[in-house]
C-alpha cells in the first residue's frame, strides 16, 4: 500500500513536472550549433526514464544536468557524423550482430508471450504439492558480547553470576560496535548463517534466557544468551506466491522454446558435413599452470522460497561486526 502511495506521488509529481504545452512543444528549449533540443524532444527523453528515476530530475537542478547529458550528446553525435563512425567496417559488423540480436528477441517474445497466462488455482496447487520447498527450519535470537581475551570474558561471566544486566554489560564492554546500539542483539537466524563455532555454541542452548560457555571465534571470546526461538513453519502462499508465478512462468516459456525450436529445425532441410566439421583446427585454449589455484566454489543454493521473504540472517552479522 505504502509502495503504491509512493508510486502515484511519483507519477502525479512527474506528470506536473514534464507535461508542457502543445503549442511550446515544437520551441528551442537549447541551441547547439546549428542543431537544436526541442521541448518535445527534452520530454521523450525523460519520458524513457524509469519512474524510480524520475524524481532524480524533478527539481530544477536535477532537470539541468539531465539537459546537460542530452547536450553532451548531440555535442558525441555529431562528432562521430563528422568522423563517418557508421561507415566504418568494425562499427557495421557490430551492428548487424546487435540487429540479429534484436531481431531474435523482438520473435521469440512474441512466442513466449502469447501463452503465460497462470491462475491463482495452478500457483496454489503448486505452492501445496511443494510445501516442503518453502518450509523455514528452527531460528534462534541470540544476544552476545564479544571481547578481546578469555580473561576479560571471564570477569564479565562473574558480572552475569553477580545479576548485572546482559544487556548493559554488553553495550559497556563488548566490542562489537553494534552492541551500543543494540546492546548485543544479534536477531533470528537458522542453522547455517552463522560462524560454526558461535552457532554450535548458541544452538546448544534450549531455554530463553540461558547463558553459554565462553566461545571462541576467529573475532574474539563471545559469551552468548538465548532470546528466543521460532518453530519451524512454513512461508505463507502470499508471500511466495508471486515467486512462484515467476518460476512457472519461467518453466512454461522454455517448454515453449524448446517446442519451437525443435519444429524449426524439424521443418528445416538441415545438411552438415562432418568432414569438413573435423578438418576445422580446434580453438586454442588456454594452457594450465601448475600453480594455478583452484577457483572458490559457489555457495551451496538455498531452498526455494528462502528468498522470498527478507533475510535477516546474514553471516556477518554478529562475527563480522569486529
Amino acid at each position: 500500500m505504502k509502495n503504491a502511495l509512493i508510486c502515484l506521488i511519483c507519477l502525479l509529481l512527474a506528470t506536473s513536472l514534464f507535461a508542457c504545452k502543445k503549442e511550446d512543444d515544437s520551441k528551442a528549449l537549447v541551441t547547439i550549433n546549428d542543431d537544436k533540443i526541442t521541448m518535445s524532444e527534452f520530454n521523450k527523453e525523460l519520458d524513457k526514464i524509469p519512474m524510480n528515476m524520475k524524481m532524480m530530475v524533478a527539481n530544477e537542478s536535477g532537470k539541468k544536468s539531465f539537459l546537460d547529458r542530452l547536450i553532451i550528446k548531440k555535442l558525441l553525435l555529431k562528432e562521430a557524423e563528422k568522423a563517418n563512425v557508421e561507415q566504418d567496417k568494425e562499427f557495421q559488423n557490430r551492428l548487424a550482430e546487435i540487429k540479429e540480436q534484436l531481431i531474435i528477441e523482438s520473435l521469440l517474445k512474441k512466442r513466449l508471450t502469447a501463452d503465460s497466462n497462470i491462475t491463482d488455482e495452478a500457483l496454489q496447487k503448486y505452492y501445496d504439492a511443494n510445501k516442503e520447498k518453502f518450509r523455514k527450519e528452527r531460528e534462534i535470537n541470540t544476544r552476545h558480547i564479544l571481547l578481546k581475551s578469555e580473561e576479560e570474558a571471564k570477569q564479565v561471566k562473574e558480572k552475569l553470576a553477580a545479576g548485572e544486566d546482559f544487556s548493559e554489560l554488553a553495550k559497556k564492554y563488548s566490542i562489537d560496535p553494534n552492541a551500543k546500539v543494540t546492546g548485543g542483539e544479534v536477531g533470528f537466524h537458522p542453522k547455517g548463517t552463522l560462524l560454526p563455532e558461535y552457532e554450535a555454541a548458541a544452538f546448544k542452548l534450549t531455554k530463553v534466557g540461558q547463558i553459554s560457555p565462553i566461545t571462541r571465534t576467529q573475532f574474539g571470546y563471545h559469551i552468548i544468551r538465548l532470546e528466543g526461538t521460532k518453530p519451524p513453519q512454513y512461508v505463507p502462499f502470499a508471500e511466495v506466491k508471486e515467486f512462484i508465478k515467476q518460476q512457472l512462468i519461467q518453466e512454461k516459456q522454455k517448454e515453449v522454446l524448446d517446442k519451437y525450436i525443435e519444429d524449426l529445425k524439424k521443418n528445416a532441410k538441415i545438411s552438415i558435413n562432418e568432414a569438413l566439421l573435423k578438418e576445422q583446427a580446434p580453438v586454442a585454449t588456454k594452457p594450465e599452470t601448475k600453480d594455478a589455484k583452484p577457483e572458490a566454489k559457489d555457495a551451496p543454493a538455498k531452498p526455494v522460497g528462502t528468498d522470498t521473504t527478507p533475510d535477516t540472517s546474514k553471516k556477518d552479522t554478529v562475527p563480522k561486526s569486529k
